[in-house]
């Protein structure tokens, strides 16, 4: 794609729209997946004028994430995660259903219109989540028209990758899922390190396998040192979007509202909506 004089990509929001956010870095320990959707869904939540966050976390235990849409009531086997020691939870966003087990997952959160837009918003920070894994020395590139969506019935999130995801060899290797919360807008997603994503095809009791993702212990010859690969996330992602990033803890009301919003994703109601 052609490059403008300012040195971003023509049709990208004009660097001082971006360069006036402030963005939080949180680094998170693993947690349970209610634990983790609430959190993001609070961020989005108390998000102020002019700032933005970029959290990263892991999970405890093993969970499914099923997308906010998609169908999972009578497809999963409550009976078999158990048997498989994983969980359920259903996210904010949309997209389709992702284990997360030896991930690493990101989170951004940002005013709505930071970036000119939902779409230039998820190719510019696929972009940072792209130079980061390449600073890595991962050999990774963003996957490029794919056919039309597909839809929140069709299966694993991690089966097919869409336009703009971060892939190696064809294969996803980080799948995303976007939504917006009032004035704020939640990116988030998995950036796979090691194993596959074969557990799902046991939780919904099909024979078929589920296609394996790309894994940065493929890419890189082993599994990247968590703390490198989250600067690495961090660097890339403050590179490419631009404005001021400094680490950071939870405000009061952030902790309030997370605590608040776990019961709604601990609710089986919510969980098994669809």
């Amino acid at each position: 794609m052609p490059m403008s004089a300012s040195g971003g990509r023509r049709g990208d929001p004009s660097p001082s729209v971006v360069s006036r956010i402030e963005w939080r870095v949180l680094n998170d320990p693993p947690l349970p997946g209610s634990v983790n959707m609430a959190r993001d869904h609070a961020l989005a939540d108390c998000l102020g004028p002019g700032m933005g966050v970029l959290r990263l976390y892991e999970w405890d235990p093993p969970t499914v994430s099923f997308g906010r849409n998609e169908p999972a009531s009578g497809i999963y086997s409550a009976e078999r995660a158990a048997e498989e020691g994983v969980a359920y939870v259903r996210r904010p966003t949309g997209g389709r259903a992702v284990l997360h087990h030896k991930e690493l997952t990101y989170g951004l959160v940002f005013p709505l219109g930071t970036f000119g837009g939902l779409r230039k918003a998820y190719r510019i920070i696929n972009r940072g989540l792209l130079a980061g894994l390449q600073e890595l020395g991962a050999s990774v590139q963003l996957a490029s028209d794919t056919g039309p969506s597909l839809p929140p019935d069709a299966g694993p999130c991690f089966r097919q990758p869409a336009e703009g995801e971060v892939v190696a060899l064809g294969r996803k290797l980080i799948g995303s899922a976007q939504t917006r919360m009032g004035t704020s807008v939640l990116q988030h997603g998995s950036i796979i390190l090691d194993g596959d994503q074969d557990v799902l095809r046991r939780l919904r009791e099909e024979e078929d396998p589920v296609p394996p993702p790309a894994t940065l212990r493929s890419l890189l010859g082993g599994v990247p040192d968590m703390g490198a690969l989250r600067a690495a996330v961090q660097a890339g992602l403050a590179k490419t979007i631009g404005g001021a990033w400094s680490d950071a803890v939870y405000a009061p009301n952030e902790k309030m509202a997370a605590r608040e919003l776990e019961a709604h994703y601990e609710d089986s109601g919510w969980t098994w909506r669809v």
